[in-house]
Order: structure tokens, then sequence, then C-alpha cells
């Protein structure tokens, strides 16, 4: 998923499980949680890359289908309601455009940037690639069963 203005980006690859299938725990939420890479360039031009499992694969699914009703029109506005803050995502419809704002926690972080924002406008086609990304993800992730 990649979200960009004209000054800075901020690309988010849902990398894997965090806990492999032998190895996960009997509750949901360790079967589910989601490796997050982030990689910001941020407005003076710095790459900060890091990585963070802070999202649930049903909350990914949640997300996708969020933006979705927003591209409908069903909806005026999506704001994430993650069980982790270390990740969240609002977007509201603007005219005939998408206003989105993004934010991420580098937890390993040591310049003192530990959290990459980011907010941008897209277009209708825009939002609709960032949705077609997180459909693949979702595919890739489903939410595991205990």
């Amino acid at each position: 998923m990649l979200l960009k203005n004209e000054n800075a980006s901020l690309k988010l690859e849902f990398v894997n499980y965090e806990f492999p299938e032998a190895g996960r725990g009997t509750d949901a939420y360790d079967q589910n949680w989601l490796l997050l890479r982030c990689t910001w360039v941020d407005e003076e031009g710095y790459t900060h890359k890091d990585s963070n499992a802070c999202l649930l694969a049903q909350e990914l699914a949640g997300m996708n289908a969020g933006l979705k009703v927003l591209l409908a029109g069903i909806r005026d506005r999506y704001d994430s309601d993650f069980i982790e803050p270390d990740f969240s995502l609002s977007a509201e419809k603007a005219g005939d455009t998408f206003r989105i704002s993004a934010s991420f926690y580098l937890p390993n972080t040591m310049d003192g940037d530990d959290t990459a924002e980011l907010d941008c406008i897209l277009t209708g086609a825009e939002l609709k690639a960032v949705i077609e990304d997180l459909d693949k993800a979702c595919a890739r992730f489903p939410e595991r069963k205990a």
C-alpha cells in the first residue's frame, strides 16, 4: 500500500503473520497479528525503514471493507479503530477526491523520528489501486481460526 503527496511517501508492506502456523498461540490475537514493513520518505527526503506487528488480519479486512464503502459513496468517512495504536488510517471524501491521513509507529528508529505520518489526497482511481493492494494482502493473510 503506497500513499504519497508532493513531499513525502509512506509504503506499507504486509510481510507475514507475526507467528508461524506451527508456533502460534491458541488465542485469536496471537494467531492473527501481521508484521508490517514501513518505508517512509519524509519531507526532507530522508528514508526511514522499520517493521511492526501492529495489525490483526481481521483489522486488515475491516480497513479494506471500510475503504470500499467510502469509494462506493455509501459513507463519507472511514476511521480505523485498531487494537494497537501503532498504526492508524483515516479517510474522507472531499469533493471528487479522498483525503487520507496515516500514521505508523517505527519502534526501532535511532534518529528520533519514531512516527511516520502522511496526509495526502487521492483520486478515485488512486484509492481503487490502494484497495486492490489491500485485496491482495487480505487474500494472502486471511483470519486464522483457533
